[in-house]
C-alpha cells in the first residue's frame, strides 16, 4: 500500500502542479477560457493510459521507446506552453496595456484550446501510462485492495494538491507568480528532457555508455530531487505570496474605491472581497500544508527505497549430461526474482529467471535472461516492487519487457518450459561466458 501510495503521489503531484499552474493561469488572466480544454485532456489522457497499459502488455511494445517518445514530446510542449506564458506575460506589465483575456480572445480560439488539450494530454498520459505499468507489475507482489487503497490516496492528493495550487495562487502578485512558475516549468522541462534521453538509451535509440547511464540513471530512477525542485518553488509562493498577496490579481484594479451608494451596495462589495481573499487565504495555507507533507512523504519513500549495495547471492547450479540446466519450477514463488550461476570451464555465468505470472499456473511464462546488459555490463540487476532493475545505473525494466535486446534490458538468454522444469541449454549459457570475462567451454555445445 505504501509503495502504491508513494509511486502515485510521485507520479501525480508534477501533474497536478503542472497543468494546475496553466489552469490558473487560465482562471486568473482569461477570465476561464479554454478551461474546459483542461478538463477534456485530463479524461481523455486518462482512457489512452488504461488502454496503451494493456496494449504495451498485450502486444509487447517497448516500452523505453515509447516513453522516450512521450518525454521528449512533453518537453517540447512543456517548453512551448512556457514561451507562449511568457511572451504574453510582457502585456501584463508596466502599465497594463492589455491583458491576457484580450489577447486570447484575439487569437483562435480552436488553435489555443488545441494546445491546452494537447498540453494537458501529453503531461497526463505521460505519467498516467507509466503510473498504470508500474501498478499492474505491483498488483502481483501485494495486496489488490492495498494497492488500490494505496493508489486512491496518492491520487486524492495530488488532485486535493492541484485544486488549492489553483484557488491559493489566484491573489498571488502576478510577476511573483511568473517568475516562480516559469523556473518550476523550465526545471520541469530539463526533466523530462533528462529521462526522454535516459529512456532512448536504454532501448537502443540513443548513445549510451556506462558512465552515461551511471549518471543520469539515478536522477532518473531517484526522481525526488526533480519533484522537490519543481514542487519547493510554487510551495514557497503559496506561503510566502508577496506583496499581492492580499490585493485582488488582475490588471483592471479600478483606479479609484468604488463609491457608497444608498443600500449599501458598495460595502457589500467589500464584504464580499474580503470573504474572497479570506477564501484564498485559506486555500493557500491548506495547500502549503499538504504540500509540505507531500515533500515529507516523498522524501521517506526516497530514503527507504534505497537499492542494495551488493547483489544478493546466486544459487549454483550445474549442467546435467543432457547438455540441460533443469530448474524445478516449484522453486518459484510469485513474481520473485532468482538469480542463479553455473560454471561452465573457468566462467562463472550468472542469469537470472522472473515468473511473469503466477508460476503454479500451467503455462505460466517465466523470462530468463543473463545477468548483465550491453551497456552496463555484468553489474547486475536486483528487483524492487514489481520491475526488475539495473544495480549500476537504475534503469528499470518492465519485466515482459525481458527477452528483448538493446539498451539496459537484460541480454536475453532462451528457456522453456517442460512439465515442471524450466529448461536451458548448456550451449546458450556458454555464449555468455565474455560478458562475465571469461570463456567457457562444455563438452555437449
Amino acid at each position: 500500500m505504501l509503495e502504491a501510495l508513494i509511486v502515485t503521489l510521485r507520479e501525480g503531484i508534477e501533474v497536478a502542479l503542472v497543468v494546475g499552474i496553466i489552469a490558473a493561469f487560465l482562471r486568473r488572466e482569461a477570465g476561464g477560457r479554454h478551461l474546459g480544454a483542461v478538463w477534456a485532456g485530463i479524461l481523455a489522457a486518462i482512457a489512452a493510459s488504461v488502454l496503451g497499459g494493456f496494449l504495451l502488455r498485450r502486444l509487447a511494445i517497448s516500452e523505453e521507446v515509447l516513453e522516450g517518445v512521450l518525454y521528449l514530446a512533453a518537453a517540447a510542449v512543456v517548453g512551448s506552453m512556457l514561451v507562449w506564458m511568457w511572451r504574453h506575460s510582457r502585456s501584463l506589465s508596466g502599465q497594463m496595456k492589455g491583458t491576457l483575456a484580450r489577447i486570447v480572445t484575439r487569437e483562435r480560439a480552436a488553435a489555443v484550446g488545441a494546445g491546452i488539450f494537447l498540453f494537458t494530454f501529453l503531461m497526463v498520459f505521460r505519467e498516467g501510462m507509466e503510473t498504470v505499468l508500474f501498478l499492474s507489475a505491483l498488483s502481483l507482489t501485494s495486496g489488490g485492495l492495498e494497492t488500490l487503497l494505496g493508489v486512491l490516496g496518492g491520487l486524492i492528493a495530488a488532485f486535493v494538491f492541484g485544486v488549492l495550487f489553483v484557488r491559493g495562487s489566484l491573489r498571488v502578485d502576478l510577476g511573483r507568480f511568473f517568475k516562480i512558475t516559469g523556473i518550476a516549468l523550465l526545471i520541469f522541462v530539463a526533466q523530462l528532457l533528462v529521462n526522454g534521453y535516459h529512456e532512448l538509451a536504454e532501448a537502443g535509440w540513443l548513445p549510451a555508455n556506462q558512465s552515461s547511464m551511471a549518471t543520469i540513471g539515478p536522477l532518473v530512477k531517484n526522481e525526488f530531487f526533480f519533484v522537490v525542485a519543481v514542487l519547493a518553488l510554487p510551495l514557497l509562493m503559496l506561503l510566502v505570496p508577496g506583496s499581492g498577496g492580499g490585493r485582488a490579481a488582475g490588471p483592471a484594479a479600478p483606479a479609484a474605491a468604488a463609491p457608497l451608494v444608498p443600500g449599501g451596495g458598495g460595502a457589500a462589495a467589500a464584504r464580499l472581497d474580503r470573504a474572497a481573499a479570506e477564501r484564498q487565504a485559506r486555500a493557500r495555507v491548506w495547500g502549503g500544508s499538504l504540500g509540505v507533507a507531500i515533500l515529507a512523504a516523498l522524501g521517506l519513500g526516497f530514503v527507504y527505497s534505497r537499492p542494495p549495495a551488493t547483489l544478493s547471492p546466486a544459487s549454483p547450479v550445474a549442467v546435467g549430461a543432457d547438455g540441460m540446466v533443469r530448474l524445478p519450477v516449484a522453486d518459484f514463488h510469485g513474481t520473485a526474482l532468482k538469480r542463479y550461476v553455473v560454471t561452465l570451464g573457468n566462467a562463472a555465468v550468472r542469469f537470472i529467471a522472473v515468473p511473469l505470472d503466477d508460476p503454479s499456473k500451467p503455462g505460466a511464462a517465466i523470462a530468463t535472461a543473463f545477468d548483465a546488459c550491453e551497456i552496463c555490463g555484468a553489474k547486475g540487476y536486483y528487483q524492487e516492487g514489481g520491475n526488475v532493475t539495473c544495480l549500476h545505473c537504475g534503469s528499470a525494466i518492465y519485466p515482459p519487457s525481458i527477452g528483448q535486446h538493446g539498451g539496459c534490458n537484460p541480454i536475453p538468454l532462451p528457456s522453456r518450459r517442460q512439465g515442471g522444469e524450466l529448461l536451458l541449454r548448456a550451449v546458450d549459457l556458454a555464449a555468455g561466458a565474455p560478458l562475465f570475462g571469461a570463456s567457457a567451454h562444455h563438452h555437449d555445445m
